[in-house]
C-alpha cells in the first residue's frame, strides 16, 4: 500500500513538471499524506522548514535519507541524478516524500527532490529564448477538428497582420488558462475541442520556411475580454 502511494506521490510530480508551460514549473503542492512540496524557508542542524501553499512543515532528515536533484534541461523524475544535502539552500523547490505528522507539522523524510534556484533561473532562460525562437502569439480565427488545423491571425511589424496554420497532432499538448487567471503556471489541461474563434493563443513548434505553417508541440490558449 505504502509503494502505491509512493508512486502517486511521484506521478503527481512528474504530472506537474511536464504538463505546466511556464517556465518555472509550479512545484507547490502542498502538504498531503504521504508527501509536502513547496519552497525552502530554512535550513538548520538537519531539519528543513519547507513552506507550501498549506502551511509550513518541518522535514526530518535522516541517515536513510534519500536525496535526488531534477536537471533544468529534463524536467522529469526520470532524470533525477543522486544529490546530498549540501545542495540544498534557502528558495530552493522540493518534493518531500513520507509519512506526514496528524497534525500536518513535520514529514520523515524518505526521499527528497531537488530543484534549485540557479536550475529554475536556467530553466527560465532557456525556455523564454526557446519562446522567442519557435513560439508564435495571436488569436484564433477558425480551427477545424477533422484536420486538426487552427488558424491563427497574427500581428507582425507595423501592426500588419498575417494567417499561420497552426498543424496540430496525437501528441499536441494542449492547455487552457484558468478562468480568472493569466499566470502559465495556473493554465490546466486541455484539448482541441475547447479552442473557439476569437481565443487568445500561443503556440511552440517547429515553423515552415516561409513563417505559414507551425507544428504544433504545446498550445496554450485563453478567453479574455
Amino acid at each position: 500500500m505504502r509503494k502505491v502511494l509512493f508512486l502517486s506521490a511521484l506521478f503527481l510530480l512528474t504530472f506537474i513538471f511536464n504538463n505546466h508551460i511556464s517556465a518555472q514549473p509550479n512545484t507547490d503542492v502542498g502538504i498531503k499524506a504521504n508527501f509536502a512540496g513547496g519552497e525552502v524557508a530554512s535550513l538548520d542542524d538537519g531539519k528543513i522548514v519547507l513552506q507550501t501553499k498549506d502551511g509550513a512543515i518541518e522535514v526530518q532528515l535522516s541517515e536513510k535519507t534519500e536525496y535526488k536533484r531534477i536537471p533544468p534541461d529534463n524536467l522529469s523524475l526520470k532524470a533525477a541524478v543522486a544529490s546530498s544535502l549540501s545542495e540544498i539552500g534557502v528558495g530552493d523547490k522540493l518534493l518531500v516524500t513520507g509519512m506526514v505528522s496528524a497534525d500536518k507539522k513535520t514529514i520523515p523524510a524518505k526521499s527528497v527532490y531537488l530543484m534549485t534556484k540557479a536550475d529554475l533561473a536556467k530553466k527560465n532562460t532557456q525556455s523564454v529564448e526557446e519562446w522567442k525562437t519557435r513560439g508564435l502569439s495571436g488569436r484564433v480565427e477558425t480551427y477545424n477538428p477533422q484536420t486538426r488545423v487552427i488558424s491563427v491571425k497574427v500581428s507582425g511589424p507595423g501592426g500588419v497582420q498575417r494567417t499561420v496554420q497552426g498543424v496540430t497532432a496525437g501528441t499536441t499538448q494542449f492547455l487552457r488558462f484558468a478562468p480568472d487567471s493569466i499566470q502559465f503556471s495556473e493554465a490546466k489541461k486541455s484539448s482541441l475541442g475547447e479552442i473557439n474563434a476569437g481565443d487568445e493563443i500561443h503556440v511552440l513548434g517547429d515553423k515552415n520556411a516561409d513563417g505559414s505553417e507551425i507544428k504544433a508541440e504545446k498550445i496554450l490558449t485563453g478567453a479574455f475580454r
